[in-house]
């Protein structure tokens, strides 16, 4: 019996030992951050020569090195190559770089619009099964090469470039110009039957000020997309404005940034904006009116005589920017008449979008499939209607109300 636990011990502290053992090694085969050269923006245009042309654009862990104290950004590097996918544009750009490519800390994807216009489906579920890309990386459309849109990203309030294209899409929480629009969301969409994807619109070569000179209604001062920025002084660079818009993995049209703050409205991803009407008491003048986000849009959407008929109401809180010394005559009647013009104003031009999306782009991305589904009693009954192709019959009605907050009249 003596022998028996005597044995039972000896294997008992064996087995301790090597759990220790193990459990306190290092791991030899981990990768230190120093062997890694991390990519911050991913480029893909169509090759001359093959399927694509891969642009990366690298950055390392000493770029964020505290003691650089300069107003200068952190230095990258871009490199290109021609490849048949994009595993293979990673592995062959691999052979040529000292550290091995990480994707990881990517922030952005970027397409031309050349190659969008083909369909990025392939891409976009490459993109999705590799598990250094995070969710939440924008992917953006660029109607110029992806190549040069990174090259022309000249950071001016960010030293890091990284922290640069991280912060850029947020200024749809402001402006409602642009849409945060993530791999994620986009698979999302992609893969679903009831809706179609979204991506920023984005230009990154000369700017062409032609149509935006010619724009003198108040109402057309925002109907401009990437690469008509009305600015004066303003250098070569990227830019993002508008939404790019597929049916389907195919980009099929853009929205100005007009459009994209309704496309905010719809899908209830509006934080706040600012648009002008024509100021209705003052010749040649107009009113400043900033909106912001007050109950959730509702859509309602069902069929009427076989077609889809959908009604849209909207509330919004709205704040007088336009404020001057002639404010007093802002009385409560004017103010109910200022704000039934506003929701005369929205509501016309709100439909005028939905019919944009239906007739010409042919291309629900603003969730109307979502809404009619539950018209249908199963999956089967709503794949043989053939969504994608009976949105394009769809009736739009929308009621807008918008409350003019009395708080909100004299602040600045």
């Amino acid at each position: 019996m003596k022998k028996l636990r005597k044995f039972l011990l000896a294997v008992f502290v064996f087995f301790t030992i090597s759990i220790l053992i193990f459990s306190l090694s290092g791991c030899y085969s981990v990768q230190s951050i120093d062997d890694l050269a991390y990519v911050v923006a991913l480029g893909i245009d169509l090759g001359k020569n093959n399927n694509l042309e891969l642009t990366i654009q690298l950055t390392f862990p000493n770029s964020s090195d505290s003691s650089s104290t300069s107003g200068e950004a952190a230095p990258t590097i871009i490199n290109s190559v021609e490849c048949a996918s994009i595993n293979s544009g990673i592995s062959l750009l691999n052979s040529y770089i000292s550290k091995e490519i990480n994707l990881s800390h990517c922030k952005i994807i970027i397409f031309s619009e050349s190659i969008a216009n083909k369909g990025i489906g392939q891409e976009i579920y490459t993109l999705s099964n590799q598990v250094e890309i995070r969710p939440d990386c924008n992917i953006i459309i660029s109607k110029s090469t992806a190549k040069e849109y990174i090259t022309n990203s000249k950071p001016e309030l960010e030293n890091l470039v990284a922290k640069y294209y991280e912060l850029t899409p947020y200024s749809n929480q402001y402006t409602g110009h642009i849409v945060n629009a993530t791999i994620a969301s986009f698979f999302n969409s992609l893969s679903a039957n009831y809706s179609d994807p979204v991506a920023i619109l984005g230009n990154g070569n000369k700017l062409n000020l032609s149509n935006s000179e010619n724009t003198h209604e108040a109402e057309d001062e925002f109907n401009i997309v990437a690469g008509q920025n009305p600015l004066i002084t303003f250098n070569r660079k990227s830019e993002n404005l508008g939404v790019a818009v597929f049916k389907n993995d195919k980009l099929v049209g853009e929205l100005t940034a007009l459009e994209s703050v309704f496309h905010a409205i719809l899908t209830n991803k509006l934080e706040s904006t600012v648009i002008s009407i024509s100021n209705p008491y003052k010749e040649n003048s107009v009113i400043d009116i900033a909106l912001y986000h007050h109950k959730n849009t509702k859509m309602n959407a069902n069929l009427v005589n076989g077609s889809p008929y959908v009604k849209t109401k909207i509330s919004l809180n709205a704040r007088l920017l336009s404020v001057d010394k002639n404010s007093e005559s802002l009385t409560p009647n004017k103010i109910e008449q200022l704000e039934m013009l506003i929701n005369s104003y929205l509501e016309d031009a709100i439909l005028k979008y939905q019919y944009k999306t239906s007739k010409i782009f042919e291309a629900d991305i603003d969730g109307v499939g979502e809404n009619l589904i539950k018209n249908f009693k199963n999956e089967n009954q709503w794949k043989n209607y053939n969504w994608p192709a009976n949105y394009k019959n769809t009736f739009f009605a929308v009621d807008v109300s918008t409350n003019i907050k009395s708080s909100f009249l004299l602040s600045s």
